[in-house]
């Protein structure tokens, strides 16, 4: 039931930068996210309240729901094993999708360069980067449009 949901999740979220994603990288993205959450949610299972937080842009305190987060921003390459935001894997990741987009690489580096700051805030659980991840989960949301990103769930 909860792969079921984790499902519907990744499948209605779409990421845009400027209206100009092609169906064939936004297909990429939600590929990736699918085939990596259903990996995470193994060792961090996912309530359908913390689904329901997630479509609304806001991550559960909880901490399965932080866990998850961190793990897929790790094996997506956003946070390093050190529990950091990584601008630098971010747009090594990006590369794959958009293979002729200077401009996302670009604004892509910019969002996560932003909040990398989260990186000098002290968390509880160091290199897990659980609680960290819910930081940088909140940076992204919040300033995803003034980097011209719009983020559905």
């Amino acid at each position: 039931m909860y792969k079921t949901s984790l499902l519907c999740f990744v499948l209605a979220v779409t990421i845009r930068y400027g209206g100009a994603m092609s169906k064939e990288e936004k297909s990429v993205i939600q590929s990736k996210l699918l085939g990596t959450g259903l990996d995470c949610i193994k060792d961090h299972p996912l309530s359908l309240l913390d689904i329901r937080s997630l479509k609304n842009k806001m991550l559960p305190d909880s901490k399965n729901a932080k866990c998850f987060a961190a793990c897929l921003f790790k094996k997506i390459g956003i946070m390093d094993d050190m529990g950091k935001i990584s601008p630098e894997g971010a747009v090594e990741g990006a590369k794959e999708i958009f293979k002729n987009g200077d401009e996302h690489l670009k604004k892509i580096e910019e969002i996560f360069t932003t909040c990398a700051s989260v990186n000098d805030r002290m968390t509880a659980d160091g290199e897990k980067g659980c609680d960290r991840a819910k930081l940088a989960f909140g940076c992204l949301t919040e300033n995803a449009a003034k980097f011209g990103f719009d983020i559905d769930f």
